[in-house]
């Protein structure tokens, strides 16, 4: 409660809610890596590439630790990484790394990355997408745009940042656990 002006206002913290909630299960389409950047990094634009599409294997080979539906508290229909592994194995060498710190992905560039995922036909109902944003080295710090949207539609219905913190030896493991703490933070995120 807070007097002003003799006028006694109550003030009460709104919380806002996930933008999960409410939702029923979904469709993971993995981590699109072709929006983003690799600062500071030494190593070759070959071994990052082959990278990103181990550690999108991740969910399909150690889903008990890379579980999305118990990261994001809702039951998963299916895990589809084909749409991704075709963008991530098209990226162009030269544009993995970079020597500018800040890289960030505009809103249409995320709208566009979601028309452009090759989508089967017979999924339907909400997807969700991770797209990297940027793997600072110097930093120690993975950036990911996590996407909700319609399959049918691909209108994006939400979208959020989160980041980790990489760990591990090996250029998979290292921002594959980053990978793993952003996927930790989904379910306390809030808008």
């Amino acid at each position: 409660m807070v007097i002003v002006g003799g006028l006694i206002f109550s003030a009460t913290a709104q919380k806002k809610s996930s933008p999960l909630a409410g939702l029923g299960s979904m469709t993971f389409y993995g981590i699109d890596f072709s929006k983003g950047r690799v600062y500071g990094a030494v190593d070759e634009p070959e071994k990052l590439r082959k990278a990103f599409g181990d550690i999108n294997m991740l969910f399909i080979t150690e889903p008990e630790k890379y579980n999305v539906a118990k990261f994001v508290g809702k039951p998963m229909n299916d895990i589809r990484i084909d749409a991704v592994t075709n963008m991530n194995d098209t990226i162009p060498l030269d544009s993995i790394k970079t020597i500018v710190k800040g890289h960030t992905i505009s809103d249409s560039t995320i709208a566009q990355t979601v028309k452009d995922l090759c989508i089967v036909s017979y999924n339907h109902g909400m997807g969700l997408v991770m797209i990297m944003e940027t793997l600072d080295k110097p930093g120690e710090l993975g950036t990911f745009i996590f996407v909700l949207f319609d399959i049918d539609t691909r209108n994006v219905l939400s979208h959020w940042t989160l980041s980790g913190t990489p760990a591990g030896f090996g250029v998979r493991n290292y921002w594959a656990h980053s990978v793993y703490e952003a996927l930790e933070k989904v379910k306390t995120y809030k808008e």
